[in-house]
């Protein structure tokens, strides 16, 4: 997804502007009802066809969506550009982390320690890329990821499809498994299995379980297991919250910017890769 940052939320007075103003407060509306409004709420000499033209730029760019003849807009939309927003304050508003190079993974194993949840799972994020950007034809392509909340795609939903999209583009197949089950993990099952994801959930309890997050990409493992502090406070983030639309996002980033050491075990080990999917895909059956 693009956002466009031009809209400036009530402040413009363009006509693309004044179109997003209107059904912010107002939906949903006919391109004709939106002249009006433009006309007389606003005292601007508008047409018709300027007025259809700024509706379907938004709804090609995905700010709007259309049932039947009328227009509002895109909840969708609302939701990854607020994503993408709150992950831009993050990134200014946070301390700027030590940078640790990919080169450190030289041997079998390697361990990283972080400061916070975030900054460890950006990190994580950066192996990714890594892995796709020098994935082969005839590498070993199987993505599997065990965890008690896939809560990584409400902070970062774009980052989130582009990666899993670039991941099918080269054959590669992903799971998820996941051990959590309140309504915002079957809402965020959705949102993956959309894209194309296949995504389990497999309720448990156990402490491993609500704890340990685990992921292959090929022949690379990378693991951490959370501290008991975040595996509650994630627990009751997940509980209070049911819908993608209504997230608490500042609660969410209060949990994973918490200043609290986690490390990260990183290890290149193609037998033992398989290993962890055969065991991750016979729950998932």
């Amino acid at each position: 997804m693009v956002v466009s940052f031009t809209l400036p939320f009530g402040k413009g007075d363009g006509v693309k502007d004044l179109v997003f103003t209107i059904l912010s407060k107002e939906y949903p509306l006919r391109i004709v009802d939106l002249m009006q409004f433009i006309r007389k709420r606003y005292g601007k000499s508008v047409s018709f066809q300027a007025v259809r033209k700024a509706v379907l730029e938004l709804k090609n760019e995905g700010v709007l969506t259309q049932e039947e003849t009328k227009f509002l807009i895109n909840a969708e939309w609302v939701i990854e550009a607020k994503g993408v927003l709150d992950e831009l304050y993050m990134e200014l508003t946070n301390e700027k982390r030590d940078v640790r190079k990919m080169d450190a993974i030289g041997e079998e194993v390697s361990v990283f320690t972080f400061n916070s949840l975030n900054e460890m799972m950006r990190f994580w994020q950066d192996l990714i890329d890594k892995w796709f950007k020098n994935f082969k034809k005839g590498d070993y392509k199987i993505n599997c990821y065990q965890a008690a909340h896939a809560w990584e795609g409400l902070l970062h939903l774009d980052r989130e499809k582009k990666t899993m999209g670039q991941l099918k583009q080269k054959g590669i197949v992903s799971s998820i498994l996941s051990a959590g089950n309140t309504l915002l993990d079957k809402n965020i099952k959705r949102f993956y299995e959309r894209i194309g994801i296949h995504f389990v959930i497999d309720p448990s309890r156990s402490s491993f379980d609500r704890s340990h997050y685990v992921a292959t990409y090929g022949d690379l493992i990378v693991q951490a297991q959370y501290p008991p502090d975040l595996v509650s406070a994630l627990d009751i983030f997940f509980r209070k919250n049911s819908s993608l639309k209504d997230l608490n996002l500042g609660a969410l980033s209060d949990i994973v910017n918490k200043k609290t050491e986690i490390k990260l075990t990183v290890i290149k080990n193609l037998a033992m890769a398989k290993q962890i999917n055969r065991s991750i895909m016979d729950r998932m059956i």
